[in-house]
């Protein structure tokens, strides 16, 4: 093993450990492992990895949270298990050497880590169930090579250095089928699926098996909606409460939305009572500002903060803030997004991090499993018509009308008139536009193209046969899709870039497996209807998130207002990549027909054009040119 290569690897991703770093070598030099510290349990060195265990048996390498590590360290201590840490890095080893790979089920958490057992020669990948935390490999039949980021690629000689032209026609016409497949858009580098692992013995091929299946894990619910509210009220304070687990300080990042609402809320309802390991410092909540753009929620956020009692922080970006990093964020996403950039998240982030806070508590997973985009409405509200459940099709009518400012809710059509429709001329032309913005190729990208897009790998056909057969509805059935194949993995993915690019740590408590497989047993008007998305988390908070919060139901999105940006301080950055020889001379697309269609846009103040162009100018700034450095 090359220690030189093993350096560059490991500090390649320094930004995601930025308070110490640590390698290990086998005796046989034919294993290394490297790890970049982000220390927040046991922040001493006793905390440092890669860490030993079991007279040195077994090593691991790990990225992420063990939210439930006091309660297994007590059970694992009666089983006579000795701990040297007060980490949750050890009970993760102390858990392997008792259960093996059963571990993965008792963990409550987010994670990418690799064991590896000196004894049995054995190599053990695993990622947490949803793929909160990334795990990329590359095998190329002689090495693998594993990371939490595709460019710490880069640093192996023996890397290809490549992009699939395949992949990358996929990414920049529909950029939510790649985060939930296993190919990537570098030649070569695979994702570690959620609920995946991996397998390599010494001498052997690696492995990859599924340990995670949520529809094996779907609870009993109570059949009366105030049990059912109760129920989710419970699992989620306690999601908030064993997130709150830190050796150092915590913050909130806070938009004006019911999710990170409720996470604020909750964790300051949470504050009064004894809990260990949770530090007294939490009261500090960021919101990123938007001033004079229709996506700013500022007001609905202090008034969160205010009945918390937390200290806001306002970070107030402007244009021009936002289009001075706008490069540097994309470089950092290390893939393709076909949704605004998440240059406000990089920078609220970096603003936790320029004040000593590295663990924020976010609201992401709200939407997807409780049904919080406007599309499940849609969605149901044709399924209730298609089965004649004219009640049910009526309250998703109003549900969705609420989801919209009140300028535009004269859009949408009545029962009546969708109905007729319905058999006047199929439906789906009628709501296609729709489903476009939530994730579907844009029209014309096609058109762009030189090369023939990857078929989509994310969607499972194993459980579709399998939601079939169980009668599963069709908002069942989209909500699954989304959460495990495409919107959900390719969110979380944009933000856990972001924030890790300052050392910044982000905890989900509506990720909790617990509270995940509660929201798909639950019934659908559980959770859209009776006027309200997310229906049974709004009841679950009562009293503690402001009402002007709570019963608020237009949508907006946690983004950057990226169509205000396009025809301002973005022009000369958009401009100077489609006239750049290298995007005129792709492989993979047409730039000079790129270029005619913004250029043509500009001239018509159109900024469609710019913006269905967008995931190609990320894609020519991601890909390694000769000459230049992947950081």
């Amino acid at each position: 093993m090359d220690r030189a290569v093993l350096d560059r690897f490991t500090d390649a991703l320094a930004h995601r450990g930025p308070d110490g770093r640590g390698t290990y070598v086998d005796p046989s030099g034919r294993l290394a492992l490297g790890h970049r510290r982000l220390a927040i349990l046991d922040i001493s060195e006793s905390g440092a990895q890669p860490m030993a265990y079991a007279d040195d048996r077994y090593r691991i390498t790990y990225n992420g949270e063990i939210y439930n590590f006091l309660e297994l360290r007590r059970e694992l201590e009666g089983l006579g298990h000795r701990f040297r840490s007060d980490s949750d890095t050890e009970v993760i080893l102390a858990a392997y050497a008792q259960w093996g790979e059963g571990c993965q089920l008792r963990f409550n958490g987010m994670w990418g880590f690799a064991i590896w057992d000196e004894k049995e020669r054995r190599l053990f990948l695993s990622r947490d169930r949803f793929g909160v935390k990334p795990l990329h490999y590359y095998y190329d039949g002689k090495q693998l090579a594993f990371a939490s980021e595709m460019k710490a690629f880069y640093a192996c000689p023996w890397f290809p250095r490549k992009h699939d032209p395949a992949m990358l026609a996929l990414a920049v016409t529909d950029p939510f089928a790649i985060e939930g497949g296993e190919p990537c858009i570098l030649a070569g580098v695979r994702h570690l699926i959620g609920g995946h692992q991996l397998v390599l013995k010494e001498g052997g091929e690696p492995r990859v098996s599924r340990w995670w299946n949520t529809l094996d894990h779907l609870p009993a619910v109570p059949k009366r909606w105030e049990e059912q509210v109760e129920q989710y009220r419970e699992l989620f304070l306690d999601a908030c409460r064993v997130r709150m687990r830190s050796d150092v300080p915590l913050c909130t990042s806070l938009s004006g939305g019911m999710d990170s609402s409720s996470v604020l809320c909750a964790i300051s309802s949470l504050s009064g009572g004894a809990q260990e390991r949770r530090p007294q410092d939490w009261r500090k909540a960021f919101i990123a500002s938007f001033p004079d753009t229709t996506q700013d929620e500022t007001t609905l956020a202090l008034a969160t903060a205010r009945a918390a009692g937390a200290d806001p922080v306002v970070e107030t970006l402007n244009r021009e803030t936002l289009a001075a990093h706008f490069d540097a964020v994309i470089r950092q996403m290390d893939d393709v997004y076909d949704q605004d950039i998440q240059v406000g998240a990089y920078l609220v982030y970096r603003g936790q991090r320029q004040r000593g806070l590295t663990v924020s508590l976010d609201g992401h997973g709200g939407d997807e499993t409780l049904a919080g985009y406007r599309q499940f409405a849609w969605q149901a509200m044709d399924e209730a018509m298609r089965h004649h459940r004219w009640g049910r099709a009526l309250d998703l009518r109003a549900t969705l009308a609420g989801m919209y400012p009140a300028q535009a809710r004269g859009g949408v059509p009545t029962v009546s008139n969708l109905f007729r429709a319905r058999y006047l001329r199929p439906l789906a032309k009628r709501l296609g536009y729709r489903k476009q913005k939530t994730g579907g190729a844009r029209p014309g990208r096609e058109a762009w193209l030189r090369v023939k897009p990857a078929a989509p790998r994310w969607e499972n056909q194993e459980d579709k046969n399998r939601m079939q057969a169980e009668g599963r509805d069709e908002l069942f059935a989209s909500l699954y899709r989304e959460t495990h194949g495409r919107l959900l993995p390719t969110i979380l993915r944009q933000f856990e870039r972001a924030s890790m690019a300052h050392g910044v740590e982000v905890r989900s408590p509506l990720m909790d497996w617990r509270l995940v497989v509660l929201a798909f047993a639950l019934p659908g008007e559980s959770k859209l209807g009776h006027g309200f998305s997310k229906r049974i988390l709004r009841e679950a908070v009562r009293g503690l998130v402001p009402d002007e919060v709570r019963q608020r139901t237009v949508k907006t999105a946690f983004a950057n207002p990226l169509a205000e940006w396009l025809g301002g301080p973005l022009k000369p950055w958009i401009m100077d990549r489609v006239r750049a020889s290298s995007f005129q001379q792709s492989d993979v697309w047409d730039g000079r027909k790129i270029g005619e269609a913004v250029e043509q846009g500009y001239r018509d103040q159109d900024p469609e054009p710019a913006r269905s162009a967008m995931p190609f100018l990320q894609a020519e700034s991601l890909m390694l040119k000769p000459g230049r450095s992947p950081q």
